[in-house]
């Protein structure tokens, strides 16, 4: 049995006060021991948890048990949802799950607390990061938290369902249809105006924008497969000898003419440092457009976006910075899979950047952000992986 001392920390959003061991126990043996109870919960397939009013679990189905490998009900007792799933936010507080400035934007702390407030059922959707053996894994749930008065108390039985692959699924073809879609239409209507010209000097210069839009088209497709080979794990970096300094003309020239990028100037700032180096040019130089897409579409018509990199300590660091300022909702989640600024079934371009970076490159990612200079997204890659 764990994280149920009974005690009162500091917190940014839900209260941080928890049940006292001794009532943990007593609420265990009076649910448990309600035969229609335990067989109604067991005969869920999904994940049901009942919760006390302080929101830690004090009884579970059999599905959980069967998810946590767990025996006894010490395995799970006393947690809140967020501790038992090792949600990486759940220890940075005293408090622990439901206490931090991130858990106000947490689709399970939310909802258990308004079906508290409101005694009513609500559903939503939760994502949570996840830090178990020493990787990282990202879950995307759907959560119902459901009234359920017992003996006098007010618990709350909470029901969790894990979507992440259906969520994936409709995002990567989404986003996949739609780029895809806007460059081959693109290509078509190129390849339309091409037949009907007669001057040769258009012919050429309709040529040469036909082969920048193929080009774009298998970009597209290659980026797609690699996010897919990265998530399940079957991507083999393909680590060659790389100049730092073409890398960030290439993604500069890739997206220079990109429809995003009206009106707006990309610079790359010149490069000092080691002429070459090695790692997988393909995945980094996806990395880099992502985040240079990404700051291109915060920034206004007339906007600056910068590419520079600077040697260090045996790395090389990216950066990538515009004017525009990520207020504290988005930033909060800006890394986690499927969330998205750009409408539902989005939201793989900064959780592929750092899956990609820190998983396939060996490096790391952050971002800073302020609304006097900026955001500036950061990668750091090793000289030699």
């Amino acid at each position: 049995m764990k994280n149920i001392i009974g005690f009162k920390a500091d917190t940014m959003f839900a209260a941080s006060e928890r049940t006292p061991e001794a009532d943990i126990l007593d609420f265990y043996n009076e649910l448990s021991g309600n035969t229609m109870l335990r067989m109604i919960s067991d005969a869920m397939p999904d994940v049901a948890t009942i919760l006390s009013p302080e929101r830690q679990i004090v009884y579970a189905n059999k599905a959980l048990l069967e998810i946590i490998s767990g025996s006894s009900q010490d395995d799970y007792l006393g947690d809140r949802p967020g501790e038992l799933l090792s949600c990486i936010h759940s220890a940075e507080t005293a408090g622990g799950c439901g206490t931090t400035d991130s858990c106000r934007f947490c689709g399970a702390v939310n909802a258990i607390i308004e079906c508290q407030r409101t005694g009513e059922q609500v559903n939503d959707e939760c994502r949570i990061t996840s830090e178990i053996n020493g990787q990282t894994h990202s879950f995307d749930l759907h959560v119902t938290a459901t009234p359920f008065p017992f003996n006098g108390q007010r618990f709350v039985i909470f029901a969790v369902k894990d979507i992440s692959d259906k969520k994936r699924r409709r995002a990567l073809e989404k986003m996949f249809f739609h780029d895809v879609l806007n460059t081959a239409t693109g290509l078509n209507g190129l390849l339309y105006v091409l037949r009907e010209a007669e001057d040769p000097l258009m012919m050429k210069e309709f040529i040469e924008f036909a082969e920048k839009a193929a080009h774009d088209l298998v970009e597209d497709i290659m980026s797609q497969r690699a996010l897919t080979a990265a998530e399940s794990g079957d991507l083999v970096p393909n680590v060659l000898i790389y100049e730092v300094a073409e890398v960030m003309r290439d993604v500069a020239a890739y997206l220079k003419h990109h429809k995003m990028a009206e009106g707006k100037t990309i610079v790359v700032e010149p490069f000092e440092g080691i002429y070459e180096t090695r790692t997988d040019t393909q995945l980094l130089k996806r990395v880099l457009i992502n985040l240079v897409k990404n700051a291109l579409e915060a920034s206004f018509r007339t906007d600056t976006v910068t590419l520079k990199a600077t040697e260090t300590h045996n790395k090389i660091i990216f950066s990538v910075s515009n004017p525009g300022f990520i207020p504290e909702g988005v930033r909060l989640q800006i890394f986690q899979r499927s969330f998205s600024t750009k409408g539902a079934d989005r939201g793989l371009g900064t959780y592929s950047v750092k899956l990609l970076t820190t998983k396939y490159l060996g490096g790391e990612v952050s971002f800073k952000t302020d609304e006097s200079n900026g955001t500036t997204f950061t990668v750091s890659i090793p000289l030699v992986i």
